[in-house]
């Protein structure tokens, strides 16, 4: 029988995250935000499309931010999962856990990779059972990459199908933050080019868009701990 419901999990993190915005911003901001701006000033120009990525486009605007951003997203569920820890003992725990975290992400993506390209939901499917808990059950209890992946499969067989509802409403919602980000930057950027500041206007085009990223990351990691948590008990 289903332990959870996608719409009361959305709901769930909306209240967590505004119970304790300050320190889950301010945990997440230099993993997500600041690496969003280093990555526009000083990487190659993102790519117009993935069939044009070039190595350096790969590596600037996807594997670096994915890399930093999975200390960040294992940081929140850490400070979530350990009532009373402060956020330094929840980021010295997410460093600590971080290469397992990273190859549990590895288990998993040939199998996730190949049901987005067979067809685009059932890799959602296989996230949801795959990917979305394994950081939660590292944060709360270690182990092996290979245990977590094995623990998430297992503790989701009877809520994948809401899981993976979860993870597509996510979807839409990363996607709607990321077009209003990159628009609202842009829209800024032209004002103070306009306004004789080209500087000022090219940095807050890339910080807008890091702080809708941000959001993203700490939402992430605190659905994970919630579902963890109730798929526990």
């Amino acid at each position: 029988m289903p332990r959870l419901k996608a719409l009361a999990l959305w709901d769930a993190m909306g209240s967590a995250i505004m119970a304790d915005l300050n320190r889950l911003f301010f945990l997440v901001a230099p993993f997500t935000l600041l690496v969003s701006v280093a990555t526009g000033l000083f990487g190659p120009p993102p790519p117009a499309g993935l069939d044009s990525m070039t190595t350096a486009q790969l590596t600037w605007h996807i594997l670096l931010p994915g890399l930093v951003g999975a200390v960040a997203q294992l940081a929140v569920s850490a400070l979530l999962l350990a009532p009373g820890a402060t956020p330094r003992e929840a980021l010295s725990r997410a460093v600590a856990l971080w290469p397992s975290f990273i190859l549990s992400n590895m288990l998993i993506s040939l199998p996730v990779a190949l049901g987005f390209l067979l067809l685009i939901l059932p890799g959602i499917w296989l996230f949801a059972r795959l990917a979305f808990l394994p950081g939660a059950i590292l944060a709360a209890r270690g182990g092996s990459p290979v245990d977590a992946v094995r623990a998430s499969w297992e503790m989701s067989a009877d809520d994948g199908l809401q899981l993976a509802l979860f993870i597509l409403i996510g979807l839409f919602a990363v996607i709607g933050i990321g077009l209003i980000g990159e628009s609202l930057g842009a829209a800024i950027d032209s004002v103070l080019r306009l306004a004789g500041l080209p500087s000022l206007g090219r940095f807050l085009h890339l910080l807008v868009p890091g702080i809708g990223n941000c959001f993203t990351t700490i939402g992430f990691g605190v659905a994970a701990a919630i579902a963890y948590q109730r798929l526990v008990r």
